[in-house]
């Protein structure tokens, strides 16, 4: 086994916007990746970890170099005793492939794992959450990182480099100089997607974010919704979902939500404490009612039970329906609901309802 340890170059506020964008202490965490012969851990073998952590104001590097076939034991040892110095792993996609890979391989070597009781976090898991938001074809590592215009040293796939190994290891038997130019290549492949990992926290910008005070305003029969809350976004976006249009841009988050216009109903669940007005088509409470002329009242029944409003109505997501806000619809059953904007507020929605609202489209 050969391991090594170098100095990642990275710029200092980059590095910085990258751990701040994590849920853990910057000296608690630790990324890693790995490199393998193939797919199946009984049949393949692990030939390469790296593993990258913040200390004393740097991203540093450390990677573990299978230089033969029998050091795979030693570096699983040497991996679990390192990676127990913090509390907290994060990779790009390793709950598919990397953990599940490396916990087997622990198994048959009769090693205890380093990823008992330690947090986990994939960022790949969590930036999927939202993959129509980053208009990328896939969310591989290597489109991300150009989504964040990261341009790799690296031109190797992992498939390329099982066959960069398998040379590595016949140039070493035949004592080939060009071996360290194999090995070489290996490492910085490993680097590199350590580096596009690093990178990637900044993903968590977007779909870890939480609004703080937001404002809203009309605009052309759209509700604009702004937070006053500056972010870090690295890359501007503009994205639709549902028909609202999200921008992340210039450190802000606004949402744009077409809004409807025309006549919508709230119904009244206790029918049964109404009496329908056909000449008015509303209901009013008995209590009311009851002063009406019988012949201009009848008896509410479920689908008539309703009062009516005409103006502009504001779709609200069927996971956030307040109780407090009395809600609109085109008919009785199904479809979505709406709250109504009055015109003379412009419309002051509370800012309690905002956030609320805010948040829900952002999760």
């Amino acid at each position: 086994m050969q391991m090594t340890e170098q100095r990642i170059e990275m710029d200092s506020s980059l590095l910085r916007n990258c751990l701040q964008a994590l849920p853990f202490p910057a000296e608690s965490v630790c990324f890693f990746d790995i490199e393998t012969t193939g797919l199946s851990p009984q049949i393949s073998s692990l030939y390469l970890i790296g593993a990258a952590w913040y200390s004393e104001g740097a991203l540093m590097l450390r990677q573990w170099f299978a230089d033969d076939y029998i050091s795979e034991r030693e570096i699983l040892s040497s991996f679990s005793s390192f990676a127990g110095n913090f509390s907290a792993l994060i990779h790009y996609n390793g709950s598919t492939f990397d953990i599940p890979y490396l916990e087997k391989k622990y198994v048959a070597h009769g090693l205890s794992s380093p990823f008992c009781q330690k947090e986990n976090l994939d960022l790949y898991r969590q930036a999927a959450k939202k993959k129509n938001w980053f208009g990328t074809a896939n969310m591989k590592l290597t489109t991300m990182e150009r989504f964040l215009h990261f341009h790799r040293s690296d031109c190797f796939t992992g498939k390329d480099c099982i066959q960069l190994y398998t040379e590595f290891m016949q140039k070493k038997y035949f004592r080939d100089s060009r071996m360290e130019e194999r090995r070489n290549q290996l490492l910085l492949h490993n680097h590199d997607d350590l580096l596009g990992t690093v990178l990637c926290s900044q993903l968590l910008y977007y779909t870890s974010y939480q609004p703080a005070q937001p404002i809203c305003s009309l605009s052309d029969r759209n509700l604009i919704l702004s937070d006053t809350q500056k972010g870090e976004f690295p890359v501007s976006l503009e994205t639709e979902q549902d028909q609202i249009r999200y921008s992340f841009r210039d450190g802000r988050l606004t949402l744009s939500i077409p809004l409807y216009q025309g006549t919508l109903y709230h119904y009244y669940k206790d029918y049964k404490n109404y009496y329908y007005l056909p000449d008015e088509d509303t209901a009013v409470h008995k209590s009311v009612g009851i002063y009406v002329d019988p012949a201009h009242r009848k008896k509410a029944s479920a689908s008539n039970c309703y009062t009516k409003k005409s103006g502009l109505f504001l779709p609200l997501p069927q996971k956030y329906l307040p109780e407090e806000i009395p809600l609109f619809k085109k008919e009785r059953r199904g479809g979505p609901s709406f709250c109504w904007l009055d015109p003379e507020k412009e419309p002051a929605l509370s800012k309690d309802f905002l956030c609320g609202l805010l948040s829900c489209l952002l999760s």
